[in-house]
């Protein structure tokens, strides 16, 4: 019997109702969970949306909790940078590592800068920023027979990457003869394509700069004129030459720069052909300043500095000085330092210390195996005459002379554990020592008493006042400590007036014990320095001077 079309109606939508009421009954108790994970879900990849660029600090670390922020939220890395108006940033690298420093500059330091230029000894590009040829106008007859344009001529027909034709041939050497030649063709080209500035900042890719202490100290602390005829630097000196140390950085006031290029249109020219003879660009830069406009370097040291957060010798002379830049930093070091100024709790101006204090005391242990943490002050070695040729000659000269050394120092050299106690020698009483020094003893067969406590505390005045006298003794004798650390290897024990982390060092192969590198920090000699100085009152600003 076949159904009307009404009862087949009746009939489907009798199933399509218990189909409906079995499915909700099936759901009904996970309704209000799947709602609730949808919002959640939805409102977790908005937040995550909203909020990237916050990140766990992973400088954060036990003993700088005080100094940085836990988290690291990098959405807005400018929002305080300073105003840089008046100053360019001239970086100079080479074809052979641009690729591997510049980037993380871009991402980092010059990430904040209006207007920069960068010259190697190729013309490169990296994304959206060009980097210029500072050799590109040199003459031909000036590089036709110089081995040092050997790599400038092997780069331009390297059918490949930069890289991959260096790692081929492995000679860096050639890159550092080439080097010497960018200097002075640099200057022309940086004056014609961006003249006028105050300042010009040169660096190199591995170096560091610290821009809010430099824009201060060139706008306000220094007083200096940049209508003056002025070259700032780390003084270094070859031949007896002073030239600023290009590594580290150096300053060139914009009426210097004008005036040795437009008054003295023969000077680049010259120096190329002078440059087969010299070593360096940085001394052949201070030769022509000093030819052609009578100008010599100013010293800013230690505040523009050759050293890094690891091989800074801090101490005296490198604690309160503000930092303007460092050298040597690989790209990753460059990103923590940048990181570091970004997630500091305060806005103040960035001391020596404050890299010490967040970076390098978490770090600090007694001793470390296979580590070179660069002592080298003072040494002693086996007096035997094949330890003493077998040790390195700068070391020899810095051996203390036997007739000056104490009895521990002249078993320092035997051991890594002698060689620690040179500077444990040092150690001068904590002040808590001068109850153990006042307490009143009783001469031999008195009986003892109950005020014996008491006549061992004397306080009156005069008891004040020597232990006050007592107190600044010890505090001078801390502050003028001239053992930090110390370092051992072949039997050669030298020590430090400062004090610096290091690098490691490879193991040795045969398991010599006495080829091994171990170094080791006094930590209460350390400490008990750090809290004699106190807290810096105001930044040690240096006055440039000839």
């Amino acid at each position: 019997m076949i159904a009307s079309p009404a009862r087949r109606l009746r009939i489907l939508g009798g199933i399509a109702f218990l189909t409906l009421t079995a499915t909700y009954l099936h759901v009904r108790p996970q309704w209000k969970r799947a709602s609730f994970d949808y919002a959640r879900d939805y409102y977790q990849s908005m937040s995550n949306y909203f909020g990237r660029g916050v990140y766990n600090n992973t400088l954060y670390t036990e003993g700088n909790e005080e100094l940085v922020n836990q988290f690291y939220n990098s959405s807005n890395p400018c929002v305080s940078f300073p105003n840089s108006d008046g100053i360019l940033l001239v970086m100079k690298t080479g074809a052979t590592e641009a690729f591997d420093r510049i980037p993380t500059h871009l991402l980092t330091t010059l990430s904040c800068l209006p207007d920069f230029l960068i010259f190697s000894d190729m013309e490169q590009q990296i994304g959206p920023y060009h980097i210029y040829d500072a050799l590109a106008e040199f003459e031909e007859s000036a590089k036709a027979h110089n081995a040092d344009f050997d790599l400038y001529r092997d780069q331009k027909e390297c059918p490949v990457s930069q890289k991959s034709c260096v790692d081929a041939k492995r000679d860096g050497q050639k890159a550092w003869n080439l080097d010497k030649y960018k200097f002075l063709p640099m200057m022309e080209q940086t004056w014609r394509m961006r003249p006028g500035r105050d300042w010009y900042i040169f660096a190199e890719a591995d170096t560091y700069v610290f821009w809010a202490n430099i824009i201060h100290w060139l706008k306000e602390e220094s007083r200096l004129n940049p209508r003056e005829k002025l070259y700032l630097g780390s003084r270094s000196f070859i031949g007896g030459t002073p030239f600023a140390h290009g590594g580290s950085g150096y300053i060139i006031s914009g009426t210097l720069l004008k005036h040795l290029i437009e008054y003295h249109p023969g000077v680049v020219k010259q120096y190329n052909v002078k440059g087969a003879n010299e070593c360096c660009g940085d001394l052949m830069l201070a030769q022509a300043l000093d030819e052609y406009e009578s100008v010599k370097v100013r010293q800013a040291w230690p505040m523009i500095n050759g050293e890094k957060p690891s091989t800074l010798p801090y101490g005296p002379g490198h604690w309160c000085e503000p930092i303007l830049t460092m050298h040597h930093m690989n790209a990753e070091e460059i990103s923590s330092v940048w990181q570091f100024e970004q997630t500091r709790k305060t806005d103040r101006t960035l001391l020596i210390k404050d890299l010490y204090d967040a970076l390098i005391m978490p770090k600090m242990q007694v001793s470390r195996q296979n580590w070179d943490n660069l002592s080298d002050d003072v040494c002693y070695i086996n007096p035997d005459p094949d330890a003493q040729q077998r040790a390195e000659g700068h070391l020899r000269d810095r051996q203390k002379k036997e007739g000056d050394m104490n009895d521990v120092e002249k078993e320092a050299w035997k051991s890594p554990e002698n060689c620690a106690k040179v500077c444990e020698s040092q150690d001068v009483p904590d002040e808590e020592e001068w109850d153990l020094q006042t307490v009143v003893a009783r001469k031999d067969g008195d009986p003892g008493t109950t005020n014996d406590t008491e006549n061992a505390e004397d306080t009156s005045p005069s008891d004040a006042a020597a232990r006050e006298a007592w107190k600044k003794s010890l505090n001078e004798k801390k502050r003028n400590r001239s053992c930090f650390q110390h370092r051992w290897h072949e039997e050669v024990c030298c020590t430090a007036k400062s004090f610096k982390l290091g690098a490691p060092k490879s193991a040795p192969d045969n398991g010599n014990a006495k080829a091994k590198w171990v170094s080791g920090w006094h930590l209460k000699g350390i400490n008990d320095w750090i809290a004699a100085m106190g807290e810096c009152k105001k930044p040690a600003w240096k006055t440039p001077d000839l």
